[in-house]
C-alpha cells in the first residue's frame, strides 16, 4: 500500500502551479509585447493589419511594428507570408541596418498574400502588416526558415 505525505504533495503541485502560473505570465506578456528572438522552425505572429500612419508607398501602418526579430546570425533561407481576412495587405521589413526598407504588396497573383523571402543578415527588424485601403483587418504572419 502506498501512504502520500500530503506535505510532500503540496510541495509537489506548489511548484508545478508556480512553473504553470510563470509560463502563462510569460505567454500573457508575449501577446502585449511580441518581440522575439527567431527560434528553428516556423514562428506564427497574429494581429491586427493597418494603422494610421501613410508609410508612403507600403500602405498604412500602425505606430509601432507587429512584430520585431532579432536574428543572432544570418539565416541563410527564411520567408515571411502574411495572410489577412480582407483588405489589401502590405508587408513592410525595416532593417537590419538604419535606411534598410522591404516593401511587398499582395496582389491578385499572390492571392492578396504578400511574401519576402531569402537571405536574412544578423540583425533587428521591425515588422508591420499594413493596408493599402486603410482598412484593419486580422492577420497572421508566418516565419519559416523551411525551405
Amino acid at each position: 500500500m502506498t501512504v502520500f505525505n500530503l506535505s510532500t504533495l503540496r510541495k509537489v503541485y506548489s511548484s508545478q502551479l508556480k512553473i504553470i502560473n510563470t509560463l502563462i505570465l510569460y505567454l500573457a506578456i508575449l501577446s502585449i509585447y511580441p518581440q522575439a528572438t527567431l527560434a528553428e522552425g516556423d514562428s506564427i505572429i497574429k494581429g491586427q493589419s493597418g494603422g494610421s500612419i501613410d508609410s508612403q508607398g507600403c500602405g498604412f501602418i500602425a505606430s509601432r511594428p507587429n512584430h520585431q526579430m532579432k536574428l543572432n546570425q544570418r539565416v541563410d533561407y527564411m520567408r515571411l507570408t502574411v495572410q489577412s481576412d480582407g483588405g489589401q495587405p502590405t508587408l513592410l521589413v525595416l532593417g537590419p541596418n538604419s535606411g534598410d526598407s522591404f516593401c511587398v504588396l499582395g496582389d491578385e497573383i499572390s492571392g492578396l498574400k504578400p511574401e519576402i523571402s531569402g537571405v536574412w543578415e544578423e540583425g533587428n527588424y521591425d515588422i508591420y502588416v499594413g493596408d493599402r485601403s486603410g482598412q484593419q483587418h486580422q492577420f497572421v504572419l508566418d516565419i519559416s526558415t523551411d525551405n
